[in-house]
């Protein structure tokens, strides 16, 4: 054997390993998955050479990666039988780190842990720089590598560092082909003398590397183990000196070498990683059993799946997919802090867990893997450069992703409402959020309304399939709920007219009636096919805009749309009573006035036309409480009557006889609140119980001068929007705190 030769790192080298063994990877397990890489490399190198039926050490050595823990002696050994290392190679590959030029190299981390957040380095590369191997420092007091070159008849040699500054070289007497890495850890380092936790880094991050991986455990014989060992061999010698008297007991011959093969099998070690990933097999070849078991690996939940998506590209970016849309939804995907994103896999190894560049953030609910050799990686593989590959599969992953999604709407509804139901939320914050796929998620979005069933959901092109023949808009109401919504006196018109209403009750429906002004479809097959357009149209707005009825044509412009629809020649009695609501409600309201839209309903609030909408006073609420802190605003509205309603006619009567009755205002109160209420404006619904009790008793009595019992009490807040003020904005007018008689009949509560 040749004498010891000992080579000493490069200044900037020394510098460098230590930024890799201390600083680079986030989590120190990752050294196992890159010395795992780099003997998977060597096997598949070693295919190839046998391909081209290149002359090799060794032939018929099965190819396989061997970990072997050792706790007593703290050593863990990573063995490989593939191309192994000529003293050459040892010198070129673990005595130069970054060969493609250490400086250049060295500018990348100290740029890349300037920018880091804690200064560590987030780059990744993988194979074009060697620095994986050095990843074992972090663990390591020493390494030892022995290897053997696939050249016939070439000496095997032994490399020895600590990682502090030099290494030295010197001749071995390793027989078989191959590399093995022994790895002295540090006494603290007790995770990686566990085989348990061995397997479970095997099994995150390389479980589909294409050649078995072996894990075994050197176990210390305890002192009654060896008493218990000893005590079967005497007993085992006992039982085969009675065997030998043949009256005593007969052996069947057959059934004693079956049971001998029986426990050979159960004793042969099985790999630890799956030798054949699920996306490499012709999709045939998948069984439910396969996809469920994956999913369970990927996702690491263990409930099902309702759809999988088994997408494979080849051409100028190739990749292959496995995407899963969960049966329900987990409990952190609201968390805006949640990580997200598919599994990132390049040549069967996990690079990266959660890639957020393959996805869109509305697709987070889905889960699932990607395997590409077309990715650019660099240092450490937990992430990864974003470059016009990486853009160009994010592309066709979500284009495959609402085709799919497309063909179940369209060929399996049931299964697709289910999919709706758990998810539709992320849908609309899609076509919110994302413009560039806007337009196709549109018609995937679900509506209850107000002519299809409790249980039934439609969509879009559905909606219009059904309009009715003079209609031209499509109409909505937002709201709290679905129940109330379908009560709405906004509904009378529509419903008299025939007209269907979309009915939307999720937060998130604010923001998309903000973003989604209209909807283009095609109407009608073949030549006489044309794309049309429909404006969404609220129905909680005052009847002072463009008509609703579709008695006017589309496109037509005149003066007429700047005036009210009906005009209502009203009574002297009702204007005046108008002005009491006015004057009553004071700046709760922008007006109060009559409509002939209302039919069966005595009262409605309308939003202004040409004014904001229901949905961006909501969506403004929600913006401003919780990003600012400010408290609820309640919208100015138009209080309409319905002068055909028994209720409204009895209100002008009872007013123009007697304007000073008491019942008066705490109608108007109450009227105005039970809108509120109905629309979901109302924030505190409990301070209308007073007045409620006020009415009774007087219902009851006949009485109008019953007082307010809450103005008898200290000053409290007034409900919502009586006089706006960022503190306070829904108080009550004051009471005095002894008021008389007549004075309690003038300032009845007015909220």
């Amino acid at each position: 054997m040749s004498p010891e030769d000992k080579f000493e790192f490069k200044a900037e080298i020394k510098k460098l390993l230590y930024i890799l063994s201390q600083s680079l990877y986030k989590h120190k397990e990752i050294f196992i998955r890159e010395l795992v890489s780099n003997s998977a490399d060597a096997l598949k190198k070693l295919h190839f050479l046998t391909l081209q039926k290149t002359e090799i050490e060794n032939p018929d050595l099965e190819k396989r990666i061997d970990i072997i823990v050792d706790a007593k002696e703290h050593l863990l050994t990573i063995r490989d039988t593939g191309i192994g290392m000529t003293k050459d190679d040892l010198v070129s590959n673990l005595g130069t780190i970054a060969g493609s030029g250490s400086e250049k190299f060295m500018e990348k981390i100290k740029e890349s842990q300037e920018k880091s957040e804690n200064g560590g380095v987030d780059l990744d590369i993988i194979g074009q720089f060697g620095v994986g191997f050095y990843s074992v420092f972090m663990v390591a007091e020493k390494v030892e590598v022995i290897t053997k070159s696939y050249l016939k008849d070439e000496q095997s040699y032994r490399w020895v560092s600590d990682g502090s500054g030099e290494f030295t070289i010197t001749e071995a007497d390793k027989e078989e082909r191959g590399t093995e890495i022994i790895i002295h850890l540090r006494e603290e380092e007790n995770d990686y003398k566990n085989q348990y936790q061995i397997e479970s880094v095997i099994k995150k991050y390389s479980n589909f590397v294409p050649f078995p991986i072996y894990v075994t455990e050197i176990k210390e014989e305890t002192e009654e183990e060896t008493k218990e060992k000893t005590k079967q061999v005497l007993d085992a010698d006992v039982i085969d000196d009675q065997d030998t008297d043949d009256e005593t007991k007969t052996v069947d011959v057959e059934d004693s070498e079956s049971l001998e093969e029986d426990e050979k099998e159960d004793d042969t070690p099985k790999p630890v990683n799956e030798l054949r990933p699920i996306w490499g097999r012709n999709k045939n070849e998948i069984t439910d059993e396969d996809y469920t078991n994956f999913y369970h690996f990927i996702s690491k939940r263990f409930d099902n799946y309702r759809h999988v998506i088994n997408y494979k590209v080849e051409g100028q970016i190739q990749f292959h997919s496995i995407i899963y849309i969960p049966e329900t939804k987990s409990q952190d995907l609201m968390r805006p802090e949640a990580e997200h994103g598919f599994g990132l896999f390049s040549k069967n190894v996990m690079i990266m867990e959660k890639c957020q560049d393959l996805m869109p953030q509305w697709m987070r609910f889905a889960v699932g893997m990607v395997d590409s050799e077309d990715i650019p990686l660099n240092v450490s593989r937990d992430t990864i450069q974003s470059n016009r590959k990486m853009m160009k599969m994010e592309t066709m992953l979500v284009k495959k992703f609402i085709k799919e999604l497309e063909s179940l709407a369209e060929n399996e509804e049931e299964k697709y409402l289910k999919i709706w139901n758990e998810y539709g939320t992320f849908f609309k914050e899609g076509v919110v959020s994302d413009q560039i796929r806007k337009d196709k998620l549109l018609p995937l979005l679900r509506f209850k309304s107000s002519k299809t069933p409790h249980d039934k959901m439609i969509g879009l092109d559905t909606y219009i399939k059904n309009m009715a023949e003079d209609q031209t808009e499509i109409y909505y109401l937002v709201g709290e709920n679905i129940d109330t919504m379908r009560l709405s006196p906004h509904l009378g018109y529509y419903n008299q007219k025939g007209y269907d209403v979309l009915l939307l009750n999720e937060v998130i429906d604010n923001f998309l009636m903000m973003n989604v002004p209209d909807y283009t479809t095609t109407i009608g097959e073949g030549d006489d096919a044309e794309d049309k357009l429909f404006k969404f149209t609220p129905i909680d707005v005052t009847e002072k805009d463009k008509s609703a009825d579709g008695d006017k044509k589309e496109g037509e412009d005149s003066k007429e749309e700047e005036t009210k629809e009906e005009d209502i020649d009203l009574p002297e009695e009702s204007k005046k009573f108008l002005e009491f609501v006015k004057e009553t409600l004071g700046s709760k309201i922008i007006d109060s006035k009559m409509s002939k839209r209302l039919y069966s309903n005595a009262y409605r609030l309308a939003n202004p036309a040409g004014g904001m909408t229901s949905s961006m006073q909501r969506a403004m609420r929600y913006w401003t409480q919780s990003n600012m802190g400010k408290d609820f605003q309640v919208p100015q509205k138009i209080l309409e009557f319905n002068p055909d309603h028994p209720t409204v006619q009895g209100l002008v009567e009872l007013y123009s006889k007697d304007p000073e009755n008491g019942k008066l205002k705490p109608i108007i109160n109450q009227l105005f609140e039970n809108c509120l209420l109905a629309e979901g404006d109302l924030p505190n619904p409990s301070l209308m119980v007073p007045r409620l009790n006020q009415l009774i008793e007087m219902m009851i009595t006949g009485k109008d001068d019953v007082e307010n019992m809450a103005e008898t009490m200290a000053p409290k807040e007034e409900p919502a929007g009586e006089k706006p003020s960022k503190e306070e904005p829904t108080k009550e007018e004051p009471t005095k705190e002894e008021p008389t008689k007549e004075e309690g009949t003038k300032t009845e509560q007015e909220s």
